[in-house]
């Protein structure tokens, strides 16, 4: 509650205003969304997304049935993305999370980026590469 961080605080706010970033996390974030849907679809691991905005979610299960957790394969998908640019978060109850939560700056491209990189990733270790 000083006056140099209210002035700080007040130039973020400016910023975010005049920038759009609420309204492109929310255009941005469900480009994101639709694409990790898709994803879910294509690829068996993935037991659940969920999330608002430019904060998502991505559970990896080894069964759609039992719902039981793959934290293995989310530290080998955690990695290769890593190792190709995407930073992304790990986290869950059992580790089995992978949580996407990009700058309000994100745009569309840098999202497809991702979606590619997770695909392959998903399909490697799907075909039992990626290994740790």
């Amino acid at each position: 509650g000083n006056p140099v961080s209210m002035a700080q605080g007040l130039a973020v706010l400016e910023v975010i205003e005049k920038e759009g970033l609420q309204e492109n996390a929310r255009l941005v974030g469900g480009h994101f969304k639709a694409g990790l849907e898709k994803l879910m679809g294509a690829h068996p691991l993935i037991g659940d997304m969920r999330g608002q905005g430019l904060m998502l979610g991505v559970e990896l299960v080894l069964d759609h049935q039992t719902k039981e957790p793959a934290p293995a394969q989310t530290a080998r998908l955690w990695e290769y993305a890593r190792q190709q640019g995407v930073l992304t978060g790990k986290g869950g109850l059992h580790g089995n999370v992978l949580r996407l939560k990009p700058p309000l700056c994100i745009t569309r491209e840098d999202v497809d980026f991702a979606l590619e990189v997770l695909d392959e990733g998903l399909g490697k270790i799907e075909a039992g590469g990626c290994q740790s």
